[in-house]
């Protein structure tokens, strides 16, 4: 007999294949040429690496274009067919078994099946992908048949489908899994590789998409825009259809007559990630210290506006399951400088110390570490700011080439647990002085063993709380929503990091 679980997933399913078919006899707009028309997109970097191993995790919404996922997560925070059309977890979630679309080929036009997705995932879990650590606990991958996989894990796979819909789940064609990726594709996507080159990336709709029908354009244009006033700038004028923006501009794009796109939760967070294998920040008093010296409320004041970043000492958002109602009232998310001295004074470093704080070039980046370099002074820290382009920026955070680093991190992306194995476990791969409290393991373990929401939260908030009272080695500023605006022309557009672009549509000029 089938878990409640097993049951819902494959309702849920069912439901979203049903509703995915009926979409392929849909179409977008066409120009007067009888060409669907095209997506221009104003981003506020390019991508460092188009390779989804290699990649940075906000860079999935241009790779995800180029790779199909095996599942897809929908804006609901639900789970949706994608290259897997269904998927069964037996009674004690102990093994995950999916079945495959049949009739897909990659790009190159190799054919996909169950032979490539074992391939991929035995190759991430030999290490050496960003997301080789979200694949621990996967025991076996065995091809049962040409579309089905059997996934045998070591404990909750819960967690697992959310993990299938990030990265881990872009399935690459098996003679391409040993070559460098970064500046071409070799996936199963709805769109080709046209053009990466300076600060534009181009990509076409591809013909031989399994649900080509639905695609709504004929390509898409990302156009980088490092200064956010420039970018706000081009889609007013037309030059872009849609861009993302910062919460200051909120008001000018309702001025404008432009759409506004927040999403409901936000699935991202402010914060600072210091390396702990440097000997000052090995020290839990001095990370409880520059916890105790930041005034979220002010940053998140001076460089977002009221609203535009919701100050909180806890990486999760309020309306996320994660998110602990206790946590921000504790002593030691509190603004207390006087107590934050005594702590350094405590570590032997009355006098302070120097180290360098990575910043990137955009304004917000700059600006928060600006008021770092005077919060942290006045406990007796000197920063000295280092701004980065994103590509050296984003490298050298994943290989560890860091004292502190001031960026957005993902909090709940492929799930609650891959933040935490990212951050607070050792192999994580923001995690470069191997950060270890004790009983975070098992804290995690025991917050993965169902699925219900409500019965992850009360281990995942005693993990969180223990995190705080040590001094975390990400240290939380604020949680943000990502914010884009779009032209009236535009429709359907989803532009978390999910999406494919396979639904928008876009009004000839």
């Amino acid at each position: 007999m089938r878990s409640p679980l097993s049951r819902l997933l494959a309702v849920v399913a069912t439901v979203v294949l049903a509703v995915t078919a009926a979409a392929c006899s849909s179409s977008g707009p066409e120009s007067g040429s009888g060409e669907k028309a095209r997506l221009t997109i104003g981003a506020a970097a390019v991508p460092s690496s188009l390779d989804p191993r290699k990649s940075a995790p906000y860079e999935a919404q241009w790779i995800g274009m180029l790779y199909d996922t095996l599942v897809q997560r929908t804006p609901d925070g639900g789970f949706a067919p994608a290259l897997a059309e269904s998927w069964t977890l037996s009674p004690d979630a102990r093994t995950l078994e999916l079945t495959l679309r049949p009739g897909v080929t990659f790009q190159d036009g190799a054919p996909f099946d169950a032979a490539a997705v074992k391939a991929n995932l035995d190759a991430a879990r030999a290490g050496g992908t960003n997301f080789s650590g979200q694949l621990t606990n996967i025991a076996s991958v065995e091809a049962t048949d040409a579309r089905h996989v059997t996934i045998a894990l070591t404990d909750s796979g819960a967690p697992m489908l959310g993990v299938l819909a990030g990265e881990a789940g872009m399935i690459i064609s098996p003679a391409s899994l040993g070559e460098d990726l970064s500046r071409r594709s070799a996936g199963a996507g709805p769109y080709t590789l046209d053009r990466f080159e300076g600060q534009r990336l181009a990509l076409t709709a591809w013909p031989g998409y399994w649900n080509a029908g639905a695609l709504g354009v004929g390509g898409v244009d990302i156009d980088v825009f490092i200064d956010d006033s420039a970018r706000l700038r081009a889609l007013r004028s037309g030059q872009l259809d849609t861009a993302f923006i910062i919460p200051s501009q909120v008001r000018e794009v309702g001025d404008s007559g432009l759409e506004l796109l927040r999403p409901k939760t936000a699935e991202s967070f402010w914060g600072v990630l210091v390396n702990t294998g440097r000997k000052e920040f090995g020290n839990p008093l001095v990370r409880q210290a520059m916890m105790l010296a930041l005034d979220r409320p002010a940053i998140a004041r001076a460089v977002f506006g009221e609203g535009g970043c919701t100050p909180s000492a806890q990486p999760f958002d309020a309306n996320d399951w994660a998110h602990s109602p206790e946590l921000d009232s504790l002593p030691a998310a509190q603004y207390d400088p006087a107590r934050a001295r005594q702590l350094l004074a405590q570590a032997g470093l009355a006098g302070g110390f120097d180290f360098e704080l990575q910043v990137g070039t955009a304004q917000n980046y700059t600006q928060i570490g600006q008021i770092l370099q005077a919060q942290w002074g006045e406990i007796g820290i000197r920063v000295n700011l280092r701004p980065m382009e994103n590509v050296q920026f984003v490298t050298a955070r994943r290989q560890g080439d860091f004292d502190g680093t001031v960026s957005v991190y993902l909090n709940a992306r492929p799930d609650q647990s891959a933040f935490v194995k990212n951050f607070y476990l050792p192999g994580g791969i923001f995690n470069p002085g191997k950060y270890d409290l004790p009983g975070t393991a098992e804290l995690l373990s025991t917050s993965s063993s169902g699925a219900d929401p409500a019965s992850r939260a009360p281990a995942m908030h005693q993990l969180m709380v223990n995190a705080l009272n040590d001094g975390p080695p990400i240290m939380p500023i604020c949680t943000a929503p990502r914010l884009a605006a779009s032209q009236r022309g535009v429709r359907d557009l989803d532009m978390t990091l999910e999406t494919k672009f396979t639904d928008v549509a876009v009004d000839p000029k």
